[in-house]
């Protein structure tokens, strides 16, 4: 009896033994899971201080509106490599969470009458390194895992990380470099089938000339290994789905494009989602580019209702291109204008008039396109 007694106590002691690991493995495995949605993007630059002193700023974006708490707290502190161009590594370090801050919408339109929500941190990280003049330079190197699930334009998002990195240049090729800096935070509402115009461009504190182009994005990380130490170049870029690539991101009708030499990013989105895309600048000196700062961003393209839509029949192929053939000098537009307010119903019908210059040669042709600021 009393063996009896003491076989069900130790059954018993198993099954609570059991229980708990797999309670441990569930709780773990929710770490894990809560880690890897929250990183929307990055950026590392770097100041030169003077005496071989680098004062090096990570930049990384979180999501604050889907994101979990935790997760966000995990990304304190980040973890760095510095690598020579011969890929040995020369510091490896944490770095203590310096500020952050929520990131403003800065969406400003009367047109649109719905703004999605939005909630975005800015997490910068610096802290000042003695990197003695090499004959190759150094690379600095952030790398976490993982992207949103939902990204677009990328094959498996929620299983790979990212990687965000820049090169401070050889004395030999530009002695004490600064990094050219990005003026703006990234945009967070971008409307479906309305003009996008974004200034993605970056200052120089050396003067150095600066060109833009749409980049790889890298992979860093993964679900296994959410906060790794960083591993040097060559770095493994990530696979594009659905007919997206590096230099074709988002799509677009006209495309989604930057202009290499202001750096500013217009096209009209006409897919919604989520997609991951890379801006590199380049810095050049004399003809020479000594310096590559990239940034990566999620930019998601939603659904925006218009308070008022101008309603012009369309004759030409041309997307948002109207054509009126007339024969005298005023030409007569009929635009009905669509409100939503609970519904979407019909306003009023506009009457517009347009006088042509004289003389002129008959026939012409005259567009007329829309345009939401």
């Amino acid at each position: 009896m009393y063996h009896s007694f003491y076989h069900y106590i130790s059954i018993e002691i198993m099954r609570i033994r059991l229980s708990i690991g797999w309670l441990l493995c569930f709780i773990i495995g929710s770490t894990v899971t809560a880690r890897a949605t929250h990183i929307v993007g990055g950026e590392v630059t770097y100041k030169c201080l003077g005496g071989n002193n680098y004062a090096i700023t990570l930049v990384i974006y979180e999501d604050c509106l889907t994101g979990l708490p935790e997760a966000i707290a995990e990304d304190n502190p980040a973890y760095i490599s510095i690598f020579d161009d011969n890929n040995t590594l020369v510091k490896f370090d944490s770095i203590w969470l310096f500020k952050r801050e929520r990131v403003p919408a800065n969406f400003s339109n009367s047109c649109i009458n719905n703004p999605p929500p939005t909630c975005l941190l800015k997490a910068t990280f610096t802290k000042t390194y003695n990197l003695p003049n090499a004959s190759t330079g150094y690379t600095i190197v952030y790398q976490r895992c993982c992207r949103n699930g939902g990204v677009r334009n990328l094959a498996n998002p929620a299983d790979i990380g990212a990687t965000y990195y820049c090169t401070i240049p050889s004395a030999s090729e530009a002695a004490c470099n600064n990094s050219a800096v990005f003026k703006n935070f990234p945009p967070q509402i971008i409307c479906i089938d309305n003009p996008l115009v974004y200034d993605h461009s970056a200052i120089d504190p050396d003067g150095d000339s600066l060109s833009y182009e749409f980049c790889q994005d890298y992979q860093g990380g993964s679900g296994n290994d959410v906060k790794p130490q960083p591993t040097p170049p060559p770095f493994v870029p990530v696979t594009y789905i659905g007919g997206f690539s590096a230099t074709d991101p988002m799509g677009g009708y006209p495309q989604i494009q930057i202009d290499p030499k202001t750096g500013i990013i217009t096209g009209t989105p006409n897919l919604e989602g989520r997609y991951s895309v890379a801006v590199c600048c380049h810095e050049w000196r004399n003809g020479v580019m000594i310096n590559t700062v990239t940034r990566e961003f999620q930019f998601v393209v939603t659904n925006c209702s218009k308070a008022v839509v101008a309603d012009i029949p369309q004759l030409s192929t041309e997307y948002n291109t109207y054509i009126v053939d007339c024969k005298g000098y005023t030409v007569t537009f009929v635009t009905i204008a669509k409100v939503a307010f609970l519904t979407t119903g019909i306003l009023a019908m506009r009457r517009t008039e347009v006088i042509l210059p004289q003389p002129l040669n008959l026939p012409i042709l005259i567009q007329i396109r829309e345009f939401m600021m």
